[in-house]
């Protein structure tokens, strides 16, 4: 059994190279590479970035060379050239046409890239209608892959996953958040397609409904088909996945069932703040978890929680002792726990 979920060991990395430096961050996963198999291009772009670091200069630009010329895989030009880490490579003629091939790849894989949603079943195999929704929206740089078995316990407790990938890809196999307007358009996709699976939405032109103060986008459609509490899905999210959520929920609340946010991300509260009210009205519940060490995340989970008691809206905090942005060792039972106080009247 992994000791590490493919999140944990990313940020198990960094905390290592912050801590000890370079070479002791590319041992350490060098020893855990079965357990980062959820994106292997992103195994190489820390492995070689670790190397050049430690000035590792042949080594580093092979791993580079057998990620981008064997495996076919791509990274952001823009971001290799500026990389300080790989700063003894730049003058390589092979890291130039290494650069040219990832610039011509991701201009492709711009132009094809779309949200992608994968429901998962409990082994039951009832019909998905049978089930209540849990729709996951995976963290910064990470995909479907990854998040899938941090969130399988979902499926003990008779919910379905409805795992939904950003559109936004920034290099092989990582995925971000980091456009609003697209995330609500691919939320809005989701919960369209997930009332189709369940059967509540039988026309291809059915509609979620959206908040009043929102501009109407000239392709959303008008009529909406309302789901009941049970059928309503709940949205949970870790990092900018959680800010996703949030801006979703903001959107269209009275398709939501709840909220179960990991280390939100909330650099803007003017995303959330003015959609608290109908969060009341719809009585969306919100299951927020952050560690006492999260610098980048903290102060805005504290913020969300500050206003959602204001407002009377339901919520529990859970702040964990020594956690940095990761998710908690025990976040199945907090996720058990979660799902089942969503569930109370």
């Amino acid at each position: 059994m992994n000791r590490f979920t493919y999140t944990g060991l990313m940020h198990r990395v960094m905390d290592i190279y912050a801590e000890h430096g370079s070479a002791a961050a590319y041992h350490f996963i060098c020893e855990h590479l079965e357990e980062g198999q959820a994106n292997p291009a992103q195994m190489y772009n820390l492995r070689y970035s670790l190397l050049a670091a430690c000035e590792r200069k042949d080594e580093a630009l092979a791993l580079l060379k057998e990620a981008v010329l064997e495996h076919g895989y791509w990274y952001n030009a823009d971001d290799l050239r500026e990389d300080e880490d790989l700063a003894v490579l730049h003058d390589e003629p092979d890291f130039q046409h290494v650069l040219q091939l990832c610039r011509q790849r991701e201009a492709e894989a711009l132009a094809e890239s779309s949200g992608h949603l994968n429901i998962v079943l409990p082994e039951t195999n009832g019909a998905p209608a049978a089930y209540r929704t849990l729709l996951v929206l995976h963290g910064e740089l990470e995909n479907n892959e990854a998040a899938e078995p941090i969130w399988h316990v979902a499926l003990n407790q008779e919910y379905k996953l409805a795992l939904l990938q950003s559109s936004q890809i920034q290099f092989s196999g990582a995925y971000d958040w980091s456009d609003p307007e697209q995330n609500i358009q691919e939320l809005e996709q989701a919960l369209l397609e997930l009332g189709r699976v369940d059967g509540r939405i039988q026309e291809e032109d059915g509609s979620i409904e959206r908040e009043p103060s929102q501009p109407q986008d000239e392709g959303v459609i008008q009529a909406a088909q309302q789901a009941s509490d049970v059928t309503k899905p709940i949205i949970g999210g870790f990092s900018s996945g959680a800010r996703a959520a949030l801006q979703g929920a903001a959107t269209y609340p009275a398709a939501v069932g709840g909220l179960i946010l990991v280390s939100p991300w909330l650099p803007e509260p003017s995303e959330w703040q003015d959609a608290l009210v109908h969060w009341q009205q719809y009585g969306i519940k919100v299951y927020l978890i952050c560690g006492e060490h999260d610098e980048d995340c903290l102060a805005g989970t504290e913020e969300l929680a500050t206003e959602l008691k204001r407002k009377g809206i339901d919520y529990q905090l859970h702040l964990m002792p020594g956690l940095g942005h990761n998710y908690p060792v025990h976040f199945e039972q907090l996720l058990s726990s979660a799902l089942q106080w969503m569930n109370e009247s």
